[in-house]
């Protein structure tokens, strides 16, 4: 799609014959507007998006929000990867001092 001021410049000048403009054009050019402009990419992409109709999915919100999860009972350890591969190498060495 081009714009404007290039139309303009690559356009022929045709002279200018129906009823005569209050201020005349230069050149006796006349530009014309479309009378339906197309959407830009947002606008278009907002407008033609798909739409909910069913009941059942116009009543549907965001995810489901859980409750917290409950306190871990107490003979119960939380271990993330790198303590639980340092434990895994104190308890391979254990054995072998305790055995010495």
């Amino acid at each position: 799609m081009a714009s404007i001021t290039g139309m303009l410049a690559n356009a022929i000048a045709v002279p200018y014959y129906g009823r005569r403009p209050k201020s005349p054009s230069p050149g006796g050019m006349a530009v014309e507007c479309s009378s339906r402009p197309q959407k830009k990419a947002t606008s278009h992409h907002m407008k033609t998006r798909p739409k909910k109709t069913q009941p059942w999915d116009v009543r549907r919100k965001g995810p489901t929000v859980y409750p917290p999860l409950p306190v871990l009972p107490p003979d119960w350890t939380l271990v993330s990867e790198e303590k639980g591969e340092a434990a895994a190498q104190r308890a391979e060495e254990a054995p072998a001092t305790g055995a010495a």
